[in-house]
C-alpha cells in the first residue's frame, strides 16, 4: 500500500510520534485550528507557515507546521485530513510535525459530512485497510466529543458602527476581525507564536525558522535571542532608531523625525524590545498582534529590555561581550537634544550613561537576574495549550494592513476565572 501512493513512512497514531523522531510518517487526523504566520518584508516578497493543531483518538492534541503556501489552504478546522510524508521533528520538550518539498495535504472528511454515520464515510473512501480502520477511529473519537458542534457553533457578532475611542467588549477573535471602525477591543485570547522579523541581515532558508521564536525557546543550540529581540530606540513610541533595523521595521523607509508619543516631539532613545507580532488564537479564529517596546515590557512582566541586556551582558565573558551604547540624550532627526525628558519618560534613560551601566551590571551580578526572568517568562508564554488565555486591550485602526498594525497591542493582563 505504501508504494503504490508514494508513502516514505508509517501511519501512526500521535501518541507514537516521539517515537519517529527525524522520520517520515503518515498522520490521519482531526483539524481544530489553523493559525496562518504571514509577514512582508520591505525588499518584496513574504515568509508564509500556517501551524495546524490536530489530534485524533490516542492524541488530542499536536502541532503541524506547514511551510507550503498553498498547503494552508486544504487545512480547514473541523476537516479529517491525512498528512503524507511529514517529518517529526524535537525542540527541547516539545514534539512536533512540518512539511517537506515531498509532503501533501489530502482532505478526507470535511465538517459538514460528519453527520453522515461512519460506514456510508468509510464505504466511499479509496483508502487501504489500516487506514480506513483509522479514519473509523477518529470520527468517532470526534463524534464521542463533540468536536463537531463545537466548531460549527455560530459565535455572536456585534454590527454596531463604533465610534473612535470607543472600548468595545468582544466576545471572540471573529469578532475584533469584523470591527471596521478605530477602537480599543477588549477580548481573551490564547498566545500561538511570536514572530520576530529579523530582515536587517541576510537570512538562509535555514535560518527562517529563527523568526519563529517557539522554535528558538525550544532549540539547546540557537543563541543571540536577547540581542535580535533588543535595539536602540524611543522608549515612548517604540520606534527602532538604529539606521539598518528601523527601514524594515513596519515598512518605514528612515528613522522616524518626531516622536508622536512626547510632550516635545523628541524620542527618549534607550535600548527596547524591537517591535514583534504576537499570534493569539481561540476557538473562532486567529490574530495578528503587533507589539511595541512599552505594551511588550508589560508582556513580560513589567522589565524594561536595558535590565535584560545589562544582565546579559553581565553574565558574558569579556571577549563574547558585544555592548549596546546606552544613549544619554533625546533625539530627533536633526541631532542629538540635551534637555528635560520629555512626560512620560521613565528613569531607565539616566544622565549617567557610563557610570549607570557599571552600577546596573553590578546589580545583576548581585541581585536579581532580569535576563534569566525574561528567557523564563518568554518560554512560559509559548507553552501553547498549557495556559489559560490573557486579557487584551488592542487599539484597532482599520486603515493599516494587518502586517503594519492593523491591531496593536496596548496591555494584556491574567483574568480571574472563579467557579460559580
Amino acid at each position: 500500500m505504501a508504494s503504490a501512493i508514494g508513502w516514505y513512512g508509517p501511519l501512526i497514531d500521535l501518541s507514537k510520534a516521539s517515537s519517529h523522531v527525524g522520520d517520515f510518517v503518515q498522520l490521519l487526523v482531526f483539524v481544530h485550528r489553523s493559525t496562518p504566520v504571514q509577514y512582508k518584508v520591505s525588499k518584496g516578497g513574504e515568509i508564509v507557515r500556517t501551524d495546524i493543531q490536530v489530534g485524533d483518538d490516542t492524541r488530542p492534541r499536536f502541532t503541524v507546521s506547514l511551510w507550503q503556501k498553498q498547503m494552508g489552504s486544504l487545512a480547514i478546522s473541523g476537516d479529517v485530513i491525512l498528512l503524507q510524508n511529514v517529518k517529526v521533528a524535537r525542540f527541547g520538550d516539545l514534539i512536533d510535525a512540518r512539511t517537506v518539498s515531498c509532503s501533501s495535504i489530502v482532505p478526507l472528511v470535511h465538517s459538514y459530512e460528519l453527520m453522515v454515520s461512519e460506514d456510508e464515510l468509510i464505504g466511499n473512501s479509496r483508502l487501504g485497510t489500516a487506514a480506513k480502520e483509522k479514519l473509523k477511529k477518529v470520527i468517532g473519537w470526534v463524534k464521542a466529543n463533540e468536536l463537531i458542534i463545537r466548531n460549527q457553533k455560530q459565535l455572536s457578532r456585534n454590527w454596531k458602527v463604533l465610534e473612535v475611542g470607543e472600548h468595545k467588549d468582544c466576545t471572540s477573535i471573529s469578532e475584533v476581525l469584523n470591527l471596521t471602525c478605530s477602537c480599543k477591543a477588549i477580548f481573551l485570547a490564547s498566545v500561538g507564536e511570536i514572530f520576530l522579523p529579523i530582515v536587517w541581515r541576510a537570512t538562509c532558508e535555514i535560518e527562517k525558522e529563527k523568526m519563529f521564536i517557539s522554535w528558538r525557546i525550544n532549540s539547546k543550540d540557537d543563541g543571540g535571542l536577547a540581542e535580535d529581540f533588543i535595539c536602540t530606540g524611543c522608549q515612548l513610541c517604540g520606534s527602532p532608531l538604529e539606521l539598518d533595523r528601523s527601514k524594515h521595521a513596519l515598512k518605514q523607509n528612515s528613522v522616524p523625525l518626531y516622536c508622536d508619543k512626547s510632550s516635545n516631539r523628541l524620542h527618549v532613545v534607550s535600548l527596547i524590545y524591537q517591535p514583534f507580532m504576537l499570534y493569539l488564537y481561540d476557538e473562532s479564529g486567529s490574530l495578528p498582534l503587533l507589539v511595541k517596546n512599552k505594551a511588550a515590557e508589560l508582556l513580560f512582566g513589567n522589565i524594561p529590555a536595558e535590565r535584560v541586556y545589562l544582565c546579559l551582558e553581565a553574565n558574558l565573558p569579556v571577549h563574547k561581550s558585544s555592548s549596546k551604547d546606552v544613549p544619554e540624550t533625546h533625539y530627533h532627526a536633526g541631532g542629538p537634544q540635551h534637555g528635560a525628558p520629555a512626560e512620560g519618560a521613565s528613569d531607565i534613560v539616566s544622565p549617567s550613561g557610563d557610570e549607570m551601566d557599571r552600577e546596573e551590571k553590578n546589580k545583576c551580578h548581585g541581585s536579581v537576574d532580569f535576563h534569566f526572568v525574561w528567557f523564563v517568562m518568554l518560554k512560559m508564554l509559548l507553552q501553547q495549550g498549557k495556559n489559560s488565555p490573557l486579557g487584551f486591550e488592542v487599539n484597532v485602526d482599520p486603515r493599516l494592513d494587518r502586517e503594519s498594525g492593523r491591531y496593536e497591542m496596548v496591555t494584556a493582563t491574567m483574568p480571574c476565572f472563579r467557579n460559580k
